[in-house]
């Protein structure tokens, strides 16, 4: 019985065809080198696994649960698309990182734990920045000009809502503007209506709303969108 047991099991993973891949991290920023622990199939890659690194000699191992991905032999198997995010969330001038964690978001969208790099070269764990990407949508995106996380959600196709956050010096986050785009929310039909709320500091808040007909909203994300693109510098998810 149990040479019938672990034949059977042999078999199944055979069948399965997947396997351990460690795979090699490609557009480090400068003193990191990497790599990623991941299960494969068939030039696919996905599930649970880490993000092995080396930051100036200090090593890190950061759990994962990464979506998946395909891997490139004409690049030495560097995954495709990138499965991290490298950047500088918290606008200190020293590159972080988003490491997937699963889809734990809204409407079943990726969550991401973030890790904050600091002087040594040490990566610890931001709560507050992690939490994000738990109630809205993927990762952060980074306004560098006015040093902001912009993040996404929804409720149902109709309303959509786009958030700020600063970063505090202590890691904190302090949100400083919402805008609710509420499709059919005007006395037309066919209009959406803009609900924009800035905050101060003190929380004080001040409400603008407005209505656009359809073309005018086209032409606002337009607008929006070269806000905050190019978003990621060589690493975008």
């Amino acid at each position: 019985m149990p040479t019938t047991r672990y034949l059977f099991a042999a078999l199944s993973v055979l069948t399965l065809g997947a396997y351990a891949e460690t795979l090699p991290l490609s557009k480090l920023p400068q003193g990191w080198q990497g790599g990623i622990e991941v299960q494969c199939r068939e030039g696919f890659c996905s599930g649970e696994g880490a993000v092995l690194l080396q930051i100036n000699g200090r090593k890190h191992r950061l759990p994962a649960d990464f979506f998946t991905f395909s891997t490139r032999p004409d690049s030495g198997n560097t995954p495709t698309p990138d499965p991290i995010t490298v950047d500088d969330f918290n606008f200190d001038g020293r590159p972080d990182i988003a490491v997937p964690r699963g889809q734990q978001g809204p409407y079943g969208s990726w969550s991401d734990d973030i890790y904050l790099q600091t002087e040594d070269g040490n990566l610890l764990k931001s709560q507050e920045l992690s939490e994000l990407s738990d109630y809205y949508m993927g990762t952060p995106e980074i306004d560098r000009k006015r040093k902001l996380l912009i993040v996404y959600n929804k409720s149902g196709a109709a309303i959509h809502y786009t958030e700020h956050y600063r970063v505090a010096a202590d890691g904190s986050l302090q949100q400083v503007y919402q805008r609710d785009d509420i499709h059919g929310g005007c006395k037309r039909q066919t209009g959406i209506k803009i609900e924009e709320t800035t905050i101060s500091a003190n929380g004080k808040q001040h409400t603008r709303t407005r209505c656009l007909t359809e073309a005018q909203y086209e032409k606002q994300i337009k607008r929006d969108l070269k806000e905050t693109r190019p978003r990621r510098s060589g690493n975008a998810k």
